[in-house]
């Protein structure tokens, strides 16, 4: 397996966002009622670029046929401000969806974890379901540490839903620690994420 930046002349953004849809699939079906709108949207956001989920943040994870196994998405240093997306999302999306992925701008911010300028921020860690036990999870972990330190990063984060059980593992296993606990409660629907993190 292979570890490279995504080429949009190679890489199927729209196959990068079902994806990215996979790792909160709950958030994006309340949303985009079903797999198939969401992902469309998401695939969109990586292939479109300039924004915290796009193609410029983004590594895939193939085999020697050069399928795509699994995704990072990340950044180092803070993340783009939330202004700066709901720009984004207005500029590119209908007014509807536009408000969408601003109210899930909003959600995420009260929970993800708060960056620093020397962070690695891990936004999504996905493997395709069809490739899952295989080790790929810990691959981009790993890969994942090997950036942040030649980007001169002194720790890597993520955040994980609380409901996650097998993420959580991996990610200890893989040696992040909790630091912090955050939860949101809207009209009877739950979302929490742990805060974790990797001193470098």
């Amino acid at each position: 397996m292979h570890l490279q930046k995504m080429d949009l002349n190679h890489h199927n953004p729209y196959k990068i966002g079902e994806l990215i849809y996979e790792a909160d699939a709950e958030t994006f079906d309340f949303f985009f009622g079903n797999k198939k709108n969401a992902s469309l949207k998401l695939g969109k956001l990586v292939k479109t670029g300039e924004n915290n989920l796009g193609n410029e943040h983004t590594y895939v994870v193939t085999n020697d046929d050069q399928e795509i196994m699994g995704v990072m998405v990340c950044s180092a240093g803070k993340r783009m401000g939330t202004l700066s997306e709901f720009k984004f999302f207005a500029g590119n999306f209908n007014l509807i969806d536009a408000l969408k992925l601003a109210m899930i701008e909003i959600i995420d911010s009260i929970f993800l974890s708060d960056l620093e300028e020397e962070d690695f921020y891990y936004a999504i860690v996905a493997v395709d379901e069809s490739a899952r036990g295989q080790g790929i999870g810990s691959f981009i972990l790993k890969e994942g540490l090997r950036i942040a330190r030649e980007k001169g990063c002194r720790r890597a984060v993520l955040d994980v839903d609380i409901e996650n059980e097998g993420a959580l593992r991996l990610y200890e296993r893989s040696g992040f620690r909790k630091f912090k606990e955050r939860t949101i409660s809207i009209f009877g629907w739950k979302k929490g994420a742990f805060n974790m993190e990797y001193v470098l």
